[in-house]
């Protein structure tokens, strides 16, 4: 049941690329140039961004490394739906978050455009590409995909696993009020 081969490419694709510029956006804007982690102003946003990165392991697990239908079809959209709406979140929080560093460069607001197109072309084929069966909650069953999906998957997930924590622990750290 899993999605036509060029379909499972341009997924592929587009996951490597959205990670490239993802990892560049999180681990140097936002973590070392930036220390949101730091900023109280920031704190919120910060705390979105280890949301989402909390939320894109399970995602691309299920989506990449396993073959998944029914409920696990259905998680999926939630994680998908649920990133959704905190990339919603942080957009809106960005202009307070960022006003005293004078907003987001340009290549930010470049880096974050294409990431949400990116985001649409690694979940939409993996999602939408499977026969409407997939769907039925009488299909609830998980497995292991195909060999070159499950070596991606993995090979994007476990990095994200290291990213995500440092997020968490960055995070639960407390910031001074005057910082």
């Amino acid at each position: 049941m899993a999605p036509l081969f060029p379909a499972l490419v341009c997924a592929v694709l587009c996951l490597v690329l959205f990670t490239t510029i993802a990892g560049v956006d999180g681990l140097y804007f936002h973590l070392y140039r930036y220390r949101l982690y730091e900023r109280p102003a920031s704190l919120y946003e910060h705390k979105l961004h280890t949301l989402n990165a909390v939320l894109f392991v399970p995602q691309v697990v299920l989506l990449f490394c396993l073959e998944s239908s029914g409920l696990w079809l259905w998680l999926s959209l939630l994680l998908f739906v649920v990133t959704v709406a905190v990339e919603v979140t942080d957009v809106l929080c960005e202009e307070a978050s960022r006003r005293d560093l004078g907003g987001l460069t340009r290549i930010e607001y470049l880096m974050h455009f294409l990431m949400a197109g990116l985001r649409f072309g690694w979940v939409m084929p993996l999602l939408f590409g499977r026969p409407a069966q997939a769907w039925s909650l009488s299909q609830t069953a998980i497995e292991w995909s195909s060999l070159w999906l499950l070596i991606v998957g993995a090979s994007i997930s476990l990095p994200a696993v290291v990213i995500a924590a440092i997020h968490v622990v960055l995070a639960a750290r407390r910031v001074p009020a005057s910082a």
